[in-house]
């Protein structure tokens, strides 16, 4: 019995056992990624000031962007105060202090007069870190912060007149990012901040699995191709068609990368730039293999009508 074109192929073993292990890896990625995604963004602190009753400047630094193509980073800021000796009952100041904030960049000085309250302050923190190493890029960052009390002389410059110790703790994250604080104990007067930023896991494997897609698509259309110029198989427009098409998709593809990096990162030089030098030359050898196609089928025609044209020159009553 002949099986008609409309008529579906028969369901194999080989078919079952394709759709489950698709369905398990499908299940599996997604439950990681929506699993690790509730839980990334948000940051890990080593250290900080913990609880004490001393009395001191207290900081809280907060990450609010970072930006690796830059290397840059925004950190929040936010001051308070602990103890009678710099903070009236109304919450204000009693003397003018100074914060000192030291970077790679250079000196950055805040300055809060008496009377006034302790506000809060974005600071660019110069980062570390090679983004070409994506999605396992690593950015770090370091500050030293200072306070002291100072008095404005009559001339307009500013003395300084005592330290002030000061606490460091940290909090709050960013969309997409893994931050890691690592902050000094208890007050002093001089406290050191390192900062790390690493790519949430939810980035990672979504990147993972778009270039091991786009990888799939490039090595069958290779495949293919290399069957259609054997004369394995018949090269149809289709065919034709979805090659080249997949020049255009893959770099397409690569925008889809959560936070893709610039081109010519390690993703681009161990893969994705192959990826698409493959799918171009799977499209020259599906054409070349269609015009030797063509070549044939019109040969092939060609002596069909000669020996067409022969027997009826050798028996004229034929029809």
């Amino acid at each position: 019995m002949t099986r008609t074109l409309t008529e579906p192929l028969p369901q194999t073993r080989r078919g079952w056992i394709g759709l489950v292990v698709t369905g398990v890896l499908f299940a599996v990625a997604f439950f990681l990624v929506v699993r690790f995604y509730d839980a990334d963004g948000g940051s890990s602190v080593e250290g900080g000031l913990g609880s004490t009753s001393e009395a001191g400047l207290i900081l809280t630094v907060e990450p609010d962007s970072v930006d690796p193509n830059t290397n840059l980073s925004e950190l929040h800021l936010s001051f308070g105060a602990q103890g009678s000796e710099y903070v009236g009952d109304d919450g204000r100041l009693i003397d003018n202090v100074r914060i000192t904030i030291s970077t790679t960049d250079g000196l950055n000085e805040i300055k809060f007069p008496a009377g006034t309250v302790l506000a809060e302050h974005v600071v660019d923190a110069r980062l570390d870190g090679e983004e070409a190493t994506y999605p396992f890029d690593a950015h770090s960052g370091y500050l030293l912060l200072s306070a002291d009390t100072y008095e404005r002389q009559s001339d307009g410059s500013v003395t300084s007149k005592a330290a002030v110790p000061i606490g460091i703790q940290g909090g709050g994250g960013i969309n997409g990012w893994n931050t890691a604080f690592t902050l000094p104990t208890g007050f002093a007067e001089s406290q050191p901040i390192a900062v790390e930023f690493t790519r949430a896991f939810s980035t990672k494997i979504f990147a993972i699995l778009i270039i091991v897609i786009a990888g799939i698509l490039a090595l069958l259309s290779l495949m293919t191709a290399a069957l259609v110029w054997a004369d394995r198989r018949p090269a149809e427009a289709a065919l034709l068609g979805w090659t080249a098409a997949l020049l255009f998709a893959l770099p397409l593809l690569r925008t889809y990368l959560p936070n893709a990096p610039p081109f010519g990162a390690s993703i681009d030089m161990y893969a994705y730039l192959w990826f698409i030098l493959a799918a171009g030359a799977a499209a020259v050898m599906v054409v070349l293999g269609w015009n030797h196609q063509r070549v044939h089928e019109r040969q092939s025609d060609e002596r069909a009508r000669r020996a067409s044209g022969s027997a009826e020159e050798a028996d004229p009553h034929a029809s």
